[in-house]
């Protein structure tokens, strides 16, 4: 089993998936560290305080603090890649004795630790220099149990080893702007029981392009968002590489028709570089995010190539969806629709990742 923390970057739980009486199991295997269960290594990730194995010996108002919450329950996606297991973590349980929750979404936790390792990687001082070491092992698909949990046991010490939860003392330690997380406290009413153990049949194709769109979003939000906006958009002339159109800002115009979309939104992909980012039109945006529009770069005709999936027009005809003026813009990207300056075309190497991605190549 392998727990995906970034779309395509997974780290190895050690652990196997089985059925015992019944029912499904988690087992370590037998080299695997005792105390690196998968919702340990999930928790390390998320730089969240230490949980209980206990719930009975937690209790108090205050969740995100070090041994008073269970990870309860942890909602995933799964996705078996021939004899791998790759689990999607989407949200995750925090409970008490005192039937205190706290929901958090994994991807917008994820966000914010994205966000830090990006700050770190320019920093300099203790605090930024663990930061790196926990980016390094969480990114890395050769790092053992025994690395992971030791970046984050590390990253703690550096920092006083605090009670409570580390992340927004990160955030405060680079000056990054706050950050619109929920409210700690009872957020069941969000997601109640029958909502987080239900059953839900999705399309794996579909769930793929789910969480690329989701990690899109996530990057979007993050504190240097404006500037790739800026930079993606000049390079671009304010005109979309789909459609053509040059939509720029006007006088009788709040805001320009085009956004910077991310391909990827990985640090360890230089998160906000401009080759990371495409020029589209609002609606185009739209159609790249969910998986209407794909950007395949062809290395032998050295050309940007638009195309449509076969199972979104099978979709488009059951939904009777006017998918006619999305088809017109399918094909080769005429090179008049790039950035001047080649070094600042998209990267044929990001492309590949994201495709291989929703096309569930997991390496």
């Amino acid at each position: 089993m392998f727990i995906e923390i970034l779309p395509g970057v997974t780290i190895n739980a050690h652990s196997r998936c089985l059925l015992k009486d019944g029912k499904p199991r988690i087992r370590l295997t037998q080299h695997a560290a005792r105390n690196a269960h998968p919702s340990s290594l999930i928790a390390a990730a998320l730089m969240l305080p230490e949980a209980r194995r206990e719930r009975h010996q937690t209790h108090g108002p205050d969740l995100l603090r070090s041994k008073n919450f269970v990870i309860q329950t942890i909602r995933i996606d799964i996705v078996r890649h021939k004899t791998v297991v790759i689990v999607r973590p989407v949200t995750v349980r925090l409970e008490n004795a005192d039937n205190v929750r706290l929901d958090i979404s994994f991807a917008e936790r994820m966000e914010r630790v994205v966000r830090v390792w990006t700050a770190a990687a320019t920093r300099d001082g203790a605090v930024a220099a663990a930061v790196r070491a926990h980016a390094k092992a969480f990114t890395s698909a050769n790092s053992s149990q025994a690395q992971l949990t030791k970046a984050f046991i590390s990253l703690h010490a550096t920092l006083g080893r605090p009670d409570g939860d580390i992340l927004p003392l990160i955030e405060g330690n680079f000056g990054l702007a706050a950050f619109n997380a929920p409210a700690i406290g009872d957020m069941s009413a969000q997601l109640g029981d029958e909502d987080f153990l239900e059953e839900i049949s999705v399309d794996p194709a579909e769930a793929r392009v789910d969480r690329a769109r989701e990690w899109r979003l996530a990057a979007v939000r993050g504190s240097s968002a404006g500037t790739f906006r800026r930079e993606v958009i000049t390079a671009y002339n304010s005109r979309c590489m789909f459609s053509g159109e040059r939509l720029p800002r006007t006088d009788a115009t709040r805001t320009a028709g085009v956004d910077a979309a991310h391909i990827l939104p990985w640090s360890r992909f230089d998160l906000d570089s401009t080759v990371n980012g495409l020029c589209l039109s609002k609606q185009c945006h739209w159609a790249f995010d969910v998986g209407l529009f794909r950007l395949r770069f062809d290395s032998a005709e050295s050309i940007y190539v638009v195309s449509i999936p076969d199972p979104v027009r099978s979709a488009a005809a059951r939904a009777t969806f006017d998918l006619e003026g999305f088809e017109a813009l399918a094909g080769p990207v005429s090179r008049d629709r790039l950035p001047k300056n080649k070094a600042l075309w998209p990267s044929a190497k990001y492309l590949g990742e994201l495709n291989g991605f929703l096309d569930g190549v997991v390496d």
